[in-house]
């Protein structure tokens, strides 16, 4: 919908809202006597102070609403929805309107998470030309700006859409702070599609030491690897606006277009706004179900799938992941490769061959790289209740692999701990 369309239909949602909640508020002063009060207007104001309080926030929230067009105009009805609901929320659990409060507090919720969505659309900056993704522009915004908000992370999870869904950072991070590593920070850029040049491009290029983690933990599959396809992610970065702007040295930045920066490159659109939350990860609720799934997507076979079509683990792919190895051991941080769950369902005959092709690779590449390898590949072949899909963990698998990934005396998580920095720096200079 284009922006003016846009306006013009909140502008009817509000003023349908303000004629709303105007019925409502009028019981701020008492209906004349042979006038029966409205269906929605308190009885008697002085026992409902709390939804007095609750309808002349809502008005002013509906009111708003017609005319808003920054951002700051819609946090302001944001805010004025989320005093409508506390007022509501101030009704006493013992009291007869109790009910009725709270089932207004869902309407009012709804209206709430609908301006803070403007909010955030209307008031969205431009950090950088796009790379050729949305999902890459989304995750590169929101990371510097969790960078300007807490610093690097820790951990970063990094990978394709497997490791987008697959690991939940706040549950990580929850479980290492339990575990006596606390105030660890774990954000997840990961981007759909994402091979080893495409991460190896994140990792080496595109990030600065500044603003590199100090474990990497890199998630997702043999379909990253398969050198025998084309990559067509990363060959979209390479055609992109913002890899001519790395190219001419300009730098990502969340002030990037107020600086000489935008005279110079194309211009930067801003940042996209998906489900993705402020830590990088995208929470799926989809449950795996093949009798359910299998009525909307095809059924495709191990041996007609073409992301295995040529399958070859040697190649440019194997180079990336040999550069960022040595990468990550010439900064010292250490790299953890997690092979993630797939489903039976997806691991038929003709798939489970090569995926343990790959499996040998890994800890063939790991032996020569000095890196750690996770592999969790069949870890679930029946439990589907931790799949969105055949090769895609939802919520519930994503925070399973996070506990398990937490709880792991193969990963060195001592060397984030203060001890372990320490030790390490003794050894050095020993």
């Amino acid at each position: 919908m284009k922006k003016q369309d846009r306006h013009w239909t909140w502008a009817l949602v509000g003023l349908v809202l303000w004629w709303s909640v105007k019925g409502l508020t009028h019981a701020a002063t008492p209906p004349p006597a042979k006038q029966p009060a409205s269906e929605d207007t308190p009885a008697t104001v002085t026992e409902a102070p709390h939804l007095d309080e609750a309808f002349a926030a809502a008005m002013a929230a509906a009111e708003l609403a017609q005319s808003a067009s920054t951002s700051d105009d819609w946090s302001a009805v944001a805010a004025d929805w989320a005093a409508a609901i506390q007022a509501l929320q101030a009704v006493p659990p013992d009291s007869p309107q109790r009910v009725f409060a709270q089932r207004k507090a869902r309407e009012y919720l709804a209206n709430q998470t609908i301006a803070q969505q403007q909010a955030e659309e209307t008031g969205a900056p431009a950090v950088f030309p796009t790379l050729g993704s949305k999902v890459f522009d989304e995750q590169l915004g929101i990371y510097l700006s969790y960078i300007a908000t807490f610093g690097p992370p820790d951990v970063m999870v990094i990978g394709s859409s497997r490791a987008l869904q697959g690991i939940n950072p706040q549950i990580l991070q929850q479980r290492l702070s339990q575990q006596g590593l606390e105030a660890m920070r774990v954000y997840t850029f990961a981007v759909n599609g994402a091979t080893a040049q495409v991460v190896s491009f994140i990792l080496r290029r595109l990030l600065t030491p500044e603003q590199m983690p100090r474990m990497i933990i890199w998630a997702g599959g043999s379909r990253s690897f398969n050198s025998a396809r084309v990559d067509r992610t990363f060959a979209t970065i390479l055609e992109s606006p913002g890899y001519g702007a790395l190219e001419a040295g300009d730098l990502p930045a969340m002030d990037w277009v107020d600086g000489e920066a935008a005279e110079d490159s194309a211009k930067a659109d801003p940042i996209p706004i998906t489900a993705i939350n402020g830590y990088g990860f995208l929470a799926v609720a989809d449950v795996f179900d093949p009798e359910v799934y299998y009525q909307t997507f095809p059924r495709v076979a191990g041996r007609y799938d073409s992301s295995y079509g040529a399958f070859d683990l040697e190649g440019v792919q194997t180079s990336s992941l040999r550069a960022i190895a040595a990468f990550a051991r010439e900064i010292e941080i250490p790299l953890i490769f997690v092979n993630l769950p797939l489903s039976s369902d997806y691991l038929d005959e003709t798939r489970l061959s090569y995926e343990q092709q790959f499996q040998q690779y890994l800890q063939r590449e790991a032996t020569l790289g000095e890196f750690t390898v996770i592999d969790l590949l069949q870890q679930w072949p029946t439990q589907n209740h931790f799949f969105a899909d055949p090769s895609h963990l939802n919520q519930i698998g994503a925070a399973q692999i996070a506990i398990q990934l937490a709880e792991d005396t193969t990963i060195p998580w001592d060397v984030l701990s203060p001890d372990g920095e320490e030790a390490t720096e003794a050894a050095e200079d020993e």
